[in-house]
């Protein structure tokens, strides 16, 4: 049976309204869509639940009647109902579902014509303007979200030291880059870990990298730098690539002689230095390409870089970036010897807190476990672990909403005390 509308629920459709080329025109199925145009435009994860087992879900695409969801760990058994359990601006949301097609990862839902179930928050929050934390992002995977949990099982069981040391709340990052550098050479004693700099002066040939590398980050591997055709021809791997794409792209703006000149006379350069192959993977910090890890074989020695050991490379890439980011949000939130990460709103559920980098707060939409510090006072720093739900972007700063799902012994009697404290002071005033 449908529901009624709330001021809040009305607001949600005012802010949905502004937000979307669609307009709201007063039924269920229209607030509805919105909520799942909301969901994707903020690329969120939400529970899938399926014959009682809780999965996790993303929206792909929405239809007129449809929406398609990725659900990499859905098996089919038969029944063709589910239920689906989000929160969007500061609202529970639950609606039974009917499958339409299962297909691999892809999942269609026929859309739900009426709000089912909805709540607002049991525990207020309260605002304050005088508590600040620290916190560090918590494993879940490299690349970030439950979907791709399952991706990391086959670096972890190659790496078990490296990535033992990368769970840990503050790694070692001297530690860390022993281990990398161990692993790196049991590929090739040659290699080269590189960052950029703007006041470097770069070839024709390394800009041309630099940009490829920042605009795609793409993992580059030629097999053979005597044949020109591993530089351009096709390839279908799903991690390596070489310059084929960008050979076709400067092809229609350049004429093929010139585009093909380019890379011949890259291919002749590189065989002029004596490389035979090599495998260029990006290093990131955050989401921005800041340098690349480059491992290659030349003349002198007796081997070539097989398919697996640049596989292996790029794997050892993703987990530099992981190391190097976390590294950089401990530096900055956690080893500066105070709290400097502004408490907006707290209650006993979760919380709401500011952050002005703009692509820290990309980067927490897929790495959104996080720990945090929080002195109370002086005796007593709460310690709790949430996940981020909410992404709020205010123009000049930003707001994220937490909720937490663990915390250190006593440490919300601790928190309901000092709620109390600050509402006795609200309602004094």
């Amino acid at each position: 049976m449908a529901i009624g509308r709330t001021d809040s629920m009305q607001e949600l459709i005012t802010i949905l309204e502004s937000l979307y080329e669609e307009t709201i025109i007063g039924s269920d199925v229209n607030i509805v869509k919105h909520l799942f145009y909301y969901l994707k435009a903020d690329n969120r994860e939400f529970e899938f639940i399926y014959e009682e087992e809780i999965l996790i879900a993303a929206v792909e695409d929405i239809k007129t009647d449809t929406v398609v969801l990725t659900i990499p760990d859905l098996v089919e058994k038969g029944s063709r109902r589910a239920r689906v359990r989000f929160e969007v601006m500061n609202i529970n949301y639950q609606f039974e579902v009917a499958i339409q097609d299962i297909h691999h990862d892809q999942t269609t839902i026929r859309t739900p014509t009426e709000l089912q179930s909805y709540q607002l928050r049991t525990n207020r929050r309260i605002p304050v303007d005088d508590l600040f934390m620290n916190f560090i992002i918590l494993f879940r995977s490299l690349a970030g979200g439950s979907r791709e949990v399952g991706k990391n099982l086959y670096a972890e069981s190659r790496f078990p030291h490296l990535m033992k040391e990368i769970r840990k709340d503050r790694p070692d990052i001297k530690l860390v880059n022993l281990i990398l550098t161990e692993a790196i050479q049991k590929v090739s004693k040659d290699y080269d870990l590189k960052f950029f700099n703007e006041l470097e002066f770069l070839t024709e040939t390394d800009s041309f990298l630099k940009d490829l590398l920042q605009e795609t980050g793409k993992t580059i591997y030629i097999p053979d730098c005597n044949r020109i055709e591993s530089y351009i021809q096709p390839t279908k791997d799903e991690f390596l690539f070489n310059f084929q794409s960008e050979f076709e792209k400067m092809k229609l703006e350049y004429g093929e002689e010139y585009t093909f000149n380019f890379f011949e006379t890259m291919r002749k350069t590189e065989s002029r230095d004596f490389f035979v192959s090599y495998v260029i993977a990006p290093i990131r910090l955050y989401d921005d390409v800041v340098g690349y890890l480059k491992a290659y074989s030349t003349a002198m020695d007796r081997f070539t870089i097989a398919h697996s050991q640049a596989i292996y490379i790029h794997e050892l890439s993703e987990i530099i970036s992981y190391a190097f980011t976390k590294g950089t949000i401990q530096y900055g939130s956690y080893e500066t010897m105070q709290s400097t990460t502004r408490v907006v709103d707290i209650s006993l559920d979760g919380l709401l807190f500011e952050i002005q980098d703009k692509r820290l707060f990309h980067y927490l939409k897929r790495h959104n476990i996080i720990k945090m510090f929080i002195p109370l006072r002086k005796d007593r720093t709460l310690i709790l672990r949430g996940e981020i739900i909410r992404f709020l972007d205010r123009g000049d700063h930003f707001h994220l909403g937490v909720n937490y799902f663990s915390s250190a012994p006593d440490d919300m009697l601790y928190l309901e005390d000092f709620l109390f404290e600050k509402s006795m002071k609200i309602l004094s005033e």
